[in-house]
């Protein structure tokens, strides 16, 4: 019983392995394939990949800096309101 449950599970296993292996020897030969002009193209398919994701990073940033700002501003308000709340509480309490 155990012996045919272990049998079946080693032949799988060597299954995929030898699977693995021959994709790993497909992509070895498609990457050998690839020639100096797809390199180049690569190369610079990457650095516009590159700008632009450096560009919306930008874009992130300012308004990661604008809510910054936005919430900063909305502190102080808050922070205004509530002297001006404690002032008048006291000058109703000491009434």
């Amino acid at each position: 019983m155990f012996g045919v449950k272990r049998k079946s599970t080693l032949v799988g296993l060597a299954f995929l392995m030898f699977m693995g292996i021959a994709v790993y020897f497909r992509l070895w030969a498609i990457d050998y394939n690839i020639s100096i002009d797809d390199s180049e193209l690569l190369r610079r398919q990457f650095d516009i990949a590159n700008r632009e994701a450096m560009d919306e990073s930008a874009e992130w940033r300012l308004k990661y800096d604008k809510e910054v700002d936005r919430m900063n501003r909305c502190l102080k308000e808050l922070q205004v309101v509530c002297i001006l709340l404690q002032f008048s509480l006291s000058t109703f309490q000491s009434e």
